[in-house]
């Protein structure tokens, strides 16, 4: 419901339009946002409806066009499942075509995990500033 709802409620429109710079995260207040922003609007309401934030992780991955896109993760006891602005169905994250890059880490959300292939952690990498995360 939250993924769907979200999606409809807010309009793809990337930074440089929206706020004039390349590249700004934060949680969409406005209606309008890219896909960082639909993913940090959906964690955010997530959270509120009683998620532990460590469930709600964000994700990079890289489309079938080979573009950089953010989803939101969710872990559940039944696997890790995608909110995602591009789809109003929620699929488990094997069932999407996306090469998974990296997700923030569950312990440490302003660090992140450097994926492999088949979507497990590799590595830590360097913290990330995310404007409104929590």
């Amino acid at each position: 419901m939250v993924n769907a709802t979200t999606n409809e409620k807010i309009v793809y429109e990337d930074d440089e339009t929206h706020y004039g710079i390349s590249d700004y995260w934060t949680i969409a207040q406005d209606g309008y946002g890219d896909c960082e922003d639909f993913a940090l609007t959906k964690r955010k309401l997530l959270i509120d409806a009683g998620l532990p934030p460590a469930a709600l992780r964000i994700a990079i991955v890289l489309t079938g066009r080979k573009e950089r896109h953010a989803v939101l993760t969710v872990a559940t006891d039944r696997g890790d499942f995608v909110l995602d602005s591009a789809s109003d169905e929620v699929h488990r994250w094997t069932d999407t075509d996306y090469i998974w890059l990296e997700r923030q880490d569950p312990k440490e959300l302003w660090s992140w995990d450097v994926l492999n292939a088949d979507g497990s952690g590799s590595q830590a990498i360097a913290a990330s500033s995310l404007d409104d995360a929590q």
